[in-house]
């Protein structure tokens, strides 16, 4: 089993804590949130779900990161949300320098700790923290469009979730890409599967889509985020190697940034599965590369 310590207790934070908790996989764990005693309240709440499930755990809530010690993974989810009809770089200023905090203190305090971010936009606040903090940092990435992406072919075409397969990557967001060729029903090519049913188009507009049209309407995503949070959480912890498209650096020119690709998550995280996609997604990656690390060059410029 594994400690955990879980920075923000906010929307994704709150839901990601408790879906991860509720898998059993952690016998202690540390909420830390900057707002005076929602971390301690949000403890209570917890504990009483935990008891109804008969799990067991040493939980603490601290308004103090210093309290954040020990840890074999953090999970960031601390900082502000995106607005609706909000792009999520728009954040990247305020939540970059919360970032930056943060690799000042959490590293010393955990010092074998895997960092896992998920503020947005994700990929870059998973490079700024790297890049301050010197640790080994993974994003939560498409690991939540790969879901999307799945649920969407299964529920238009009647078709089992579990019996889909395919992943996304490149950006997390609406600039992700669909690597088609890895795209099953039943083990056949998603064309063959869903011709004259569903198309291309329709599912990447979904996809590319969805994000925003549930913030519009709830105020913000957590279920779906959180719950594909928690699975890249119980690989790492229970060494499980599934391929996941979640955001492992990437030394690209001058800067390390993060961008999704297939990648099997265990205690170690890797290899990625690049070399396996079909040339022209190989491609997509290559174009999405070198649009991220313009983005972040440019987005850097914000915080001098």
């Amino acid at each position: 089993m594994v400690k955990i310590g879980f920075v923000g207790a906010g929307r994704i934070g709150q839901t990601l804590t408790y879906s991860t908790l509720l898998s059993g996989i952690s016998e202690e764990a540390t909420i830390f949130d900057i707002v005076p005693n929602l971390p301690q309240r949000f403890k209570d709440e917890l504990l009483h779900a935990l008891a109804a499930s008969h799990i067991n755990i040493k939980l603490s809530a601290t308004n103090s990161l210093d309290e954040v010690k020990d840890n074999d993974i953090i999970v960031i989810s601390a900082g502000k949300p995106r607005q609706p009809n909000q792009d999520r770089t728009a954040v990247f200023s305020d939540n970059a320098k919360i970032m930056i905090e943060f690799a000042k203190v959490l590293p010393k305090n955990n010092p074998n700790a895997l960092f896992l971010v998920v503020t947005n936009p994700v990929d870059q606040m998973a490079s700024v923290f790297m890049k301050y903090s010197n640790k080994f940092t993974i994003s939560s990435g498409a690991q939540v469009e790969n879901m999307r992406l799945r649920s969407f072919i299964a529920d238009r075409l009647g078709v089992p979730v579990d019996r889909i397969n395919g992943f996304v990557g490149g950006e997390h967001g609406e600039r992700l890409s669909v690597f088609w060729d890895t795209v099953t029903v039943n083990g056949a090519p998603f064309d063959r599967a869903a011709s004259g049913k569903l198309t291309r188009e329709e599912v990447t507009l979904y996809v590319k889509g969805v994000a925003a049209q549930v913030i519009a309407t709830l105020g913000g995503t957590s279920w779906g985020p959180a719950t594909s949070i928690r699975d890249i959480i119980v690989a790492f912890a229970t060494n499980e190697n599934r391929v996941m498209s979640i955001a492992a650096p990437l030394k690209y020119k001058d800067e390390v940034i993060h961008m999704s690709r297939p990648t099997v998550v265990g205690n170690v995280i890797g290899p990625t599965l690049e070399a396996s996609l079909s040339l022209d997604d190989q491609k997509l990656l290559n174009s999405a590369a070198d649009n991220m690390y313009n983005e972040y060059k440019d987005l850097l410029k914000k915080l001098v």
